[in-house]
């Protein structure tokens, strides 16, 4: 009378066990996945196409108004530049108060991005809660006001979201 287990009287040879192992192991893992898959509930893969259409106009209309262009005085004496940190820092601070950012401002830093036709670009970036918000503006000779933009950044580098041409060159 043999000995052991009905497994090894089964299957003597080391080499088959493993392999019977392995495989009941991949048909494990491939009906795992064959689970998953099915029952993946990804919401936008299963939404309507008008209701696609209805999220994405509702998105073009809250980015249209956070990148709404605004305007500000430059000050008598004032340099352009702080007339541009001036400006965005007092955005942020609305846009904090108001809910739409969270955490607290903590810095604004702007710059010179060229120049046309008495008008000159500026970039500027606010950072609240380790976040920062990039800005767009221009600044007009003629009248001395800066006018400035929010830039909200495409969920898809790939795609482009414009903003206002009153912001830049």
């Amino acid at each position: 009378m043999r000995q052991g287990s009905l497994w090894m009287r089964m299957f003597p040879a080391l080499w088959m066990r493993w392999a019977i192992s392995i495989a009941i192991a991949v048909a494990a893992v491939v009906a795992l996945i064959a689970f998953v898959d099915h029952n993946n509930s990804n919401s936008e893969a299963n939404s309507s196409p008008k209701a696609l259409v209805r999220e994405y106009r509702y998105a073009q209309v809250v980015i249209g108004t956070e990148q709404a262009p605004h305007t500000a005085a430059v000050a008598r004496g004032q340099s352009v530049q702080r007339a541009f940190v001036a400006a965005v820092r007092a955005d942020m601070r609305h846009r904090i108060k108001t809910g739409n950012v969270s955490g607290q401002l903590q810095k604004v830093r702007c710059q010179a991005a060229g120049a046309q036709a008495g008008r000159a670009a500026y970039r500027c970036a606010a950072e609240a809660a380790n976040v920062n918000y990039p800005y767009v503006g221009v600044f007009t000779r003629a009248t001395r006001h800066v006018t400035y933009c929010q830039r909200d950044l495409p969920p898809i580098p790939t795609e482009r979201i414009p903003v206002s041409a009153r912001c830049t060159l």
